[in-house]
């Protein structure tokens, strides 16, 4: 239980530090920052793998279009997608849930279009369709007990060329993939929800409190209504789950 709650700890860091590297990055992301920890994870191209490096290497191509606040923040989707496609939700749920989360992302999209907001809506939309895509794919992920390690060698001419924050990014990535996966094959371990709430959260928050960092208004209602829909969704889907075991 200590060492899973030290790995535990230890991600949420990772989650900081890449958070915060992004950041200093001023843009400066190529797709090799996603790709690269994607290749690495999957060993064997599978339909499930293919999928997961195909769209993680779209979501890459459009990091240095969009602002680092918007292309993290968009991974709130990831436990709203937890949540509402859990075994307690309905259809009513999923429908209701759906319309929030689209008026939230046209919201942005017109803000971009009107020029408040740096990015383009085909960029936000095509993040959005990555985010979930990338979210079903890791829901049936299973563990790997091999690795590509090879991938790794790309962050050489990474270094080299001047992308150090890139590169700090890429393995930050990484770790953060490998100790989730290390994670998940630990019996008893009931925290993997957990971690999908506690990621995203804390790596926007971490661009929220940062002192130097001016997170655009939008990007922050859109990060924290996703969160609050996400929240409320699993409360009420808990209480009428209860409600039903008593009855």
């Amino acid at each position: 239980m200590v060492y899973s709650t030290i790995q535990f700890l230890a991600v949420v860091f990772l989650a900081v530090i890449c958070s915060q590297a992004m950041m200093f990055s001023q843009g400066e992301l190529p797709a090799l920052v996603v790709l690269i920890p994607a290749l690495w994870l999957v060993s064997q191209l599978r339909s499930t793998g293919v999928v997961f490096v195909v769209t993680m290497l779209i979501y890459g191509l459009t990091l240095s279009h969009q602002p680092v606040a918007l292309s993290v923040g968009l991974w709130m989707l990831a436990p709203l997608l937890m949540v509402v496609f859990s075994h307690r939700s309905t259809l009513w749920v999923i429908g209701t849930t759906g319309l929030i989360t689209l008026t939230l992302l046209v919201g942005i999209t017109l803000t971009q279009s009107a020029g408040r907001l740096d990015g383009t809506p085909l960029v936000t939309v095509v993040q959005t369709l990555c985010v979930t895509s990338i979210s079903w794919c890791l829901h049936h992920w299973k563990p790997c007990k091999s690795h590509s390690w090879w991938t790794l060698g790309l962050l050489v001419p990474m270094w080299i060329s001047g992308l150090v924050y890139a590169a700090l990014v890429t393995l930050c990535i990484t770790a953060i993939m490998g100790t989730v996966e290390h994670l998940a094959r630990i019996k008893g371990f009931r925290w993997s929800k957990l971690l999908t709430w506690t990621l995203p959260t804390v790596g926007f928050a971490t661009l929220v409190v940062h002192p130097n960092v001016d997170v655009p208004h939008p990007v922050f209602v859109l990060w924290f209504c996703l969160l609050g829909t996400a929240w409320m969704t699993d409360y009420i889907l808990r209480v009428a789950a209860i409600e039903s075991e008593n009855e």
